[in-house]
């Protein structure tokens, strides 16, 4: 496939992404326009997943094939996939990452999301990606051989995350929040991590809501950034801690009740004293508070 062909596939499929999840971030559709996302999936046809996760082989691998709101597998037997284009997105649009700044993505699987991070930080900017399936960081080691603004580390994300972070992201499910992480943050460093109860129909993921907290100062602003169902961190997760999420929450069980569904209001994270009537959520050593 020529270059131009190539090119003119990466600037609908972002001009359709801008559209689909509302972008107002120009970086966000540029990252989208520019990666080349058939070179972090292995060679095609693909498997895909459409809406209502309806599953699909591609025909042949034309990369045009990929270039759509897909998601494509990476692993199925651990139901591991590339994730899907207008959810990152999405959150990326509210992560806003810059110009300059160091980010660790956690969860960077075979890297495709990473290298969207690193065109958004550019030349000047460093991401560290970490993947716990070894041979998904391996995949993502080789794509960035040479890259002078990516590194990839294979191992636990907790372990592993070392700062000083202007973002942190992660692309896996935690049930509670990493203070490691938090501390990481820069002033003004944004934190964005999918926080999950484990599902019954899905012993390896769970659902719940994206948290994002912002440093300032000494404070830590907190919102909610949509619903998620996405492949559980490998380490530090409990029962007692999802069932926690799940009564915070009240999130549903059902798929398809999610678009009714509301989460409490969430305005700070805080880190001193005990909770008090207005924490919505509350682990060791933290609390979420509706109090701003």
């Amino acid at each position: 496939m020529s270059e131009e062909r190539l090119a003119a596939l990466r600037r609908a499929y972002a001009e359709e992404l801008r559209a689909l999840a509302n972008l107002t971030y120009a970086p966000v559709v540029e990252a989208f326009a520019a990666v080349p996302r058939e070179a972090f999936l292995g060679p095609g046809p693909w498997k895909t997943y459409g809406a209502n996760l309806v599953a699909g082989v591609t025909p042949d691998a034309d990369a045009a094939h990929i270039y759509r709101n897909v998601l494509v597998a990476l692993d199925e037997a651990k139901r591991l996939n590339n994730g899907e284009p207008r959810f990152w997105a999405y959150l990326f649009n509210a992560l806003r990452p810059a110009s300059g700044e160091r980010v660790i993505h956690v969860g960077a699987g075979t890297g495709y999301y990473t290298a969207l991070l690193a065109h958004m930080v550019g030349p000047s900017g460093r991401v560290t990606g970490i993947e716990f399936e070894r041979d998904l960081a391996e995949r993502a080691q080789a794509s960035f051989q040479g890259a002078a603004n990516v590194e990839v580390l294979a191992g636990d994300g907790m372990a592993l995350a070392a700062g000083p972070a202007d973002v942190i992201v992660a692309s896996c499910g935690l049930d509670a929040v990493p203070l490691a992480w938090v501390k990481l943050l820069t002033d003004g460093g944004r934190l964005l991590m999918p926080l999950t109860a484990t599902m019954p129909d899905w012993s390896g993921g769970g659902g719940g809501c994206n948290l994002m907290l912002t440093r300032r100062g000494d404070q830590y602003a907190a919102e909610w950034v949509g619903a998620v169902a996405i492949y559980n961190c490998m380490s530090g997760r409990t029962d007692l801690a999802s069932q926690r999420i799940r009564d915070a929450l009240a999130f549903p069980s059902r798929v398809e009740d999610w678009p009714a569904w509301k989460p409490p209001v969430i305005a700070s994270l805080q880190l001193f004293g005990k909770p008090d009537a207005t924490a919505v959520l509350a682990g060791d050593g933290w609390w979420l508070s509706s109090r701003a």
